[in-house]
């Protein structure tokens, strides 16, 4: 399972992964793959965990960099109750990200952070993606082809793509 594919939903406790996409909403199962259900966009919001970032006094630091800084401090650090005090959260937060922003950054957002790493910890999501890097070198190796016209007696037929019917829809 990537990072990518955990989304948040609201209105639901806990974390679905990405099964299918559909033009009226997500079908979402639970982590461990059981239960597959469709979530309609009408009636929820969908948040995917890489485009959650944690305010800094600067900028925003993404989700996932933040559950591996938790992660790689966990033996210095342990993480603590999604219950303990608001002043005890944001200590704890403060060790790990030092500088964030503690006007804009809610007690409740820390308690969801560490519950969603509680959820998280034992599916090994906490890896970086260098698929970006990966694809780039390959294809630096990869000989490009180049498109040939199709011999003179070979007859080449065009298939029509009709346009998809676009429809308002009034409520």
């Amino acid at each position: 399972m990537d990072f990518k594919e955990i989304i948040a939903v609201t209105g639901l406790p806990g974390l679905k992964k990405l099964i299918a996409n559909r033009n009226d909403g997500l079908i979402l199962s639970e982590l461990d793959g059981t239960n597959k259900k469709f979530y309609s966009n009408r009636q929820h919001m969908f948040s995917p965990l890489e485009n959650i970032s944690i305010y800094t006094e600067d900028d925003t630091v993404p989700l996932l960099d933040v559950f591996i800084e938790m992660k790689n401090q966990k033996e210095n650090t342990p993480i603590v109750s999604s219950s303990a005090s608001n002043d005890e959260l944001k200590t704890y937060l403060g060790k790990i990200v030092p500088a964030f922003d503690r006007e804009r950054v809610n007690v409740s957002d820390i308690k969801k952070l560490v519950k969603w790493y509680a959820l998280l910890e034992g599916l090994d999501v906490f890896k970086k993606s260098d698929e970006g890097e990966e694809n780039k070198s390959s294809n630096k190796n990869i000989p490009t082809q180049q498109h040939h016209a199709p011999a003179k007696d070979m007859n080449v037929q065009q298939q029509s793509v009709s346009k998809p019917r676009m429809t308002k829809n009034k409520v």
